[in-house]
C-alpha cells in the first residue's frame, strides 16, 4: 500500500511535472490538468499530486523523495 511519505513512480513523475511546468502553461484547474496528461491517476490520484506538491512547496517534504 502506498502513503504519502511513498508515493508511487506515477505520482511522483506527475509531482515533478507540476512543479517544473509553469503555469501559463497550465491554464486549466490543476486537477483537470493533471488528469489529462496523466489520465492513469483518475481524480483521487490527481488530489494526492496537489496534495504533495503542496508539501513540497511549503518545505513539508523534499523533490527527492
Amino acid at each position: 500500500m502506498q502513503t504519502d511519505l511513498d508515493p508511487d513512480h506515477l505520482t511522483q513523475e506527475a509531482v515533478a511535472w507540476f512543479l517544473r511546468t509553469p503555469k501559463s502553461q497550465r491554464p486549466r484547474a490543476s486537477i483537470v490538468e493533471i488528469r489529462e496528461h496523466f489520465p492513469q491517476l483518475g481524480a483521487q490520484g490527481a488530489c494526492q499530486v496537489l496534495r504533495l506538491v503542496n508539501l513540497v512547496r511549503s518545505g513539508g517534504a523534499n523533490a527527492d523523495g
